[in-house]
C-alpha cells in the first residue's frame, strides 16, 4: 500500500506559512506570535514554529516551559513566551533556556523580580482564570522593581460575545493608562480578535486556532470564508472489507443493525488514536471521493464504514480533511462529537498517530 503506518496526520507547511501571511494582513499590529502550544494544536510544534516564522511570524508563545525548551533544543532563536505559571524549576529552565516568562500575581512577580528573566505581565480583565487583578498591577510592577518586557490580557469570548470583548478591553485600556509600561510589548488578540476585533490589535496579535486553518468558533464557521486554509488531514486506510446480511450488527454492543444486505469496511483507527468515541453513529469519512457513514460504536483501534463494491482493501481513507472535491472539516467532526476543532486535532494521539509534512499548497 505504501502508507506509512495504519493512521497518519499529513500537515501541509505551506498552509501554515499562507494563514500567517493572512492573519498578517488582516493585522494592524506591527507583530505576530504565533501560540504553538499543545504541540502546535496537535500538528506538530517544531515543524510548525519554523513554517510559522518563514510566514512572518516574530515569535512564538508556549503554555508551558517544557514546551520552550523542546523549540530550543531543535534549534529554533525566535523569541518564546511563556503563558503558565512557573514552578522553581520551571523559572530556572526558563532562565536557562532564554525563555520570556508570564506573571500572574503579585508572590510570582516577587519569584521572579531578581531572576533577570525577560517578563509579561498578564493582566485579568474578566476571563477570571489566570493574571493579575487591575488592582494588583502597581503592586505587581513594584514587587518586579523594573518595567515588563510585555502586557497582555486574554480574551474569554471574542469569537462570539462584541460587548463583552469591549468591556474587557476597556478595562484593559484603564490598566495601560493608569501604570508606566514604557516600551512594553501590548497585546491581547487571540484568533478571533485579530480576524474581527482590529481595536484589541495593539502592539502584537497572538493567534493560535487559525494558525492551523481552523475556524475560532470551535464547531461552526468556514475557515475557507476567513481565507484560511485547513493544514491538517487525518488519514487511514481500508483493512477489511465484509459483507453484512440484513439485521447482522457492527462493533461493540451492536448498535447498528443493517438494514439490508451491504459491505462494511474496517478502518484501523480509534479512540486511542484520538478518532473520539463520540463520533459513533455520527460521522462520516471519505473513500473514493465519496462520503461514507460511520456505522456502531467507534472501538479503541478500529471503526467500520458502511460503502458499496466500488471500494477495495488499500483504498485510502480520509476522517479529517479533503479527498477529491468533498472534505470533512475539523468542524464538522467537532459538531458530531459535542466538542470544539481544538479538541479534534489537540487530541491525536503522537504515539499512535504518525505525523508527516508537505508542502501541497505552495507557499
Amino acid at each position: 500500500m505504501g502508507f506509512p503506518g495504519r493512521v497518519w496526520a499529513e500537515v501541509d507547511l505551506g498552509a501554515i506559512r499562507h494563514n500567517v501571511r493572512l492573519l498578517r494582513r488582516r493585522s494592524r499590529a506591527p507583530r505576530l506570535m504565533a501560540v504553538v502550544k499543545a504541540d502546535a494544536y496537535g500538528h506538530g510544534a517544531v515543524p510548525v514554529a519554523r513554517a510559522a516564522l518563514a510566514g512572518g511570524a516574530d515569535g512564538l508563545a508556549v503554555a508551558t516551559v517544557a514546551e520552550g525548551s523542546e523549540l530550543r533544543r531543535a534549534g529554533i532563536r525566535a523569541p518564546i513566551l511563556v503563558f503558565g505559571d512557573l514552578s522553581p524549576v520551571g523559572l530556572r529552565l526558563a532562565i536557562r533556556e532564554r525563555l520570556a516568562v508570564s506573571v500572574h500575581s503579585v508572590p510570582s512577580a516577587r519569584r521572579i523580580a531578581a531572576s533577570g528573566v525577560e517578563v509579561h505581565l498578564k493582566v485579568d480583565t474578566g476571563m477570571n482564570r489566570w493574571g493579575l487583578e487591575p488592582a494588583e498591577v502597581g503592586e505587581a510592577l513594584r514587587a518586579l522593581g523594573r518595567p515588563p518586557e510585555g502586557v497582555y490580557t486574554h480574551l474569554a469570548c471574542a469569537d462570539s460575545d462584541p460587548e463583552a470583548t469591549r468591556r474587557q478591553l476597556e478595562t484593559f485600556d484603564a490598566v495601560l493608562a493608569a501604570h508606566p509600561f514604557g516600551g512594553a510589548l501590548v497585546h491581547a488578540a487571540n484568533s478571533a480578535a485579530t480576524l474581527w476585533h482590529p481595536h484589541a490589535h495593539y502592539g502584537c496579535v497572538r493567534p493560535g486556532i487559525a494558525l492551523y486553518g481552523l475556524h475560532p468558533a470551535g464547531d461552526a464557521g468556514d475557515p475557507g470564508g476567513e481565507g484560511l486554509r485547513p493544514a491538517l488531514t487525518l488519514r487511514s486506510y481500508v483493512a477489511a472489507v465484509r459483507r453484512l446480511e440484513s439485521g447482522e450488527g457492527v462493533s461493540y454492543g451492536l448498535t447498528f443493525r443493517a438494514p439490508g444486505p451491504m459491505l462494511a469496511a474496517t478502518v484501523p483507527v480509534g479512540y486511542a488514536d484520538g478518532y473520539r468515541r463520540a463520533l459513533s453513529g455520527r460521522a462520516e469519512a471519505l473513500v473514493r471521493g465519496r462520503r461514507r457513514p460511520l456505522l456502531g460504536r467507534v472501538s479503541m483501534d478500529a471503526c467500520v464504514f458502511g460503502v458499496d463494491g466500488d471500494v477495495r482493501l488499500g483504498d485510502e481513507v480520509v476522517l479529517l480533511g479533503r479527498q477529491g472535491d468533498e472534505v470533512v472539516p475539523a468542524e464538522e467532526l467537532a459538531a458530531w462529537a459535542g466538542t470544539i476543532n481544538y479538541e479534534i486535532t489537540t487530541g491525536l494521539n503522537p504515539r499512535r498517530v504518525e505525523r508527516s509534512y508537505a508542502d501541497v499548497q505552495g507557499s
